[in-house]
């Protein structure tokens, strides 16, 4: 009996974990200079921490101000080239800043931890008590990299969760700004309001209404569903069809891809929210919320923007 209870809460718990770790994550400050500015902070605190701390499992070792100044060096040095020149100079999938998730964060910075310690341990070895064996110097060295870096990497997290925060926040006030004007505006562009259009599936089936009457189209692999607003209330039909074709077929300016699973109406956006996971859109009317996916948030603000001074050349 106590299985049975507790398996489905441990599926719940995993569940749960596993959307955490692939929720989205800023890819450290997403700028070169504001990035090696961070390597070179961190890079001093390492040195400080070593003026400041005395190792008590190495004693008889006193390292020299330039010695411990290497520390830092080494600090700074790997965290440029994994966090600001790798991302450069070679594409990986793993290190693409629009995909980056809290699981690759993470994987990340132990990485970096781990190179870190390599490396001083290299140093140890060589430069600092070159008559200890390795076997002694490994473990004392990953001892320090983690008395050392659990602060930095505390701060850092926390940095770049607010930083990413106070842009999708800036970011939502200023497209709600542009969607209220959007909302003034839109008498002025009646012309399209009796625009209506086809959706041909691929079982020849077709679906007709009004573009202005579109909320938003939702797809889940080969089906798509389209959500649109008429006199009596909302309505939903299912259609044999995939996203990508439905985006040809609407082909319209205020049709937009906000999501690998959606497409949304500007006119039907009510609201917009932002926080450290991205943005949802309110639609109007109704309880539906849609999210954005992050390689899509740049773009649907520009587009928002766009659209709004396209509509005041009317």
């Amino acid at each position: 009996m106590k299985s049975d209870v507790t398996s489905p809460l441990s599926a719940d718990h995993v569940m749960s974990l596993r959307e955490k770790l692939n929720s989205p994550f800023p890819y450290y400050l997403n700028d070169d200079r504001k990035n090696t500015i961070l390597c070179i902070a961190v890079g001093l605190f390492v040195i400080l921490f070593h003026v400041v701390y005395k190792t008590p499992g190495n004693p008889g070792i006193h390292l020299t101000f330039a010695q411990k100044s290497l520390f830092g060096g080494v600090t700074f040095i790997v965290l440029f080239v994994h966090i600001v020149l790798i991302p450069n100079i070679f594409t990986f999938s793993f290190v693409d800043s629009l995909h980056w998730t809290v699981k690759k964060y993470i994987l990340h910075v132990l990485w970096i931890c781990f190179v870190i310690a390599c490396v001083n341990a290299t140093v140890d070895k060589l430069y600092i008590c070159p008559e200890k064996p390795l076997d002694v110097i490994i473990p004392h060295v990953f001892q320090q990299i983690a008395l050392t870096g659990i602060i930095p990497i505390a701060i850092m997290t926390l940095l770049f969760r607010n930083n990413l925060l106070q842009q999708n926040l800036k970011s939502a006030i200023s497209a709600n700004q542009e969607i209220s004007k959007i909302k003034d505006l839109k008498s002025e562009v009646s012309k399209t309001s009796n625009t209506s259009i086809t959706i041909y599936s691929d079982t020849s089936e077709t679906l007709t209404f009004k573009l202005p009457d579109l909320l938003f189209i939702e797809a889940d692999d080969n089906y798509s569903t389209v959500i649109w607003k008429n006199g009596h209330g909302i309505e939903k039909k299912l259609l044999r069809i995939n996203l990508k074709n439905i985006e040809s077929q609407l082909n319209n300016t205020y049709a937009i891809r906000c999501h690998r699973s959606y497409i949304v109406n500007v006119h039907a956006i009510a609201n917009i929210t932002g926080n450290t996971n991205g943005y949802k859109l309110q639609i109007r009317d109704s309880d539906f919320s849609i999210p954005v996916s992050r390689p899509k948030g740049k773009e649907l603000m520009e587009k928002i923007s766009e659209l709004r001074n396209m509509m005041e050349l009317y």
